[in-house]
């Protein structure tokens, strides 16, 4: 996307969200350039028509999850250009879990909804 930016992340986190999101894309087929990141704004005639009854996954996933119902029930998602900078303090939560939790579910994404 023209103007995003990354501050200070490793070649291999970056690489990893590349690959997440090629990932995502290829078998959801849902256009935008960021499916899991986390900085979002949602209407909440939004949220509330595609509910988080039938939500099956947490951590990275579970935004692309949120995106993939208001992307398959026809809900405007319009992306805005960010610089996002690393953290100064603190750690990543990302663990063989939360990749293999992404992996499985992008999958199950499709068969679900």
């Amino acid at each position: 996307m023209h103007g995003l930016s990354v501050v200070n992340w490793d070649f291999k986190r970056l690489m990893l969200s590349k690959l997440a999101t090629k990932y995502i894309q290829f078998v959801t087929h849902m256009p935008f350039s960021d499916a899991t990141g986390g900085f979002n704004c949602w209407r909440r005639q939004t949220l509330e028509a595609i509910g988080f009854e039938d939500v099956f996954s947490n951590g990275y996933l579970f935004l692309a999850e949120l995106k993939y119902k208001a992307y398959g029930k026809n809900f405007k998602v319009i992306e805005i250009p960010i610089v996002f900078t690393e953290r100064n303090l603190g750690r990543s939560k990302l663990n063989w879990h939360i990749i293999w939790e992404a992996i499985w579910g992008v999958l199950k994404l499709r068969r679900k909804y």
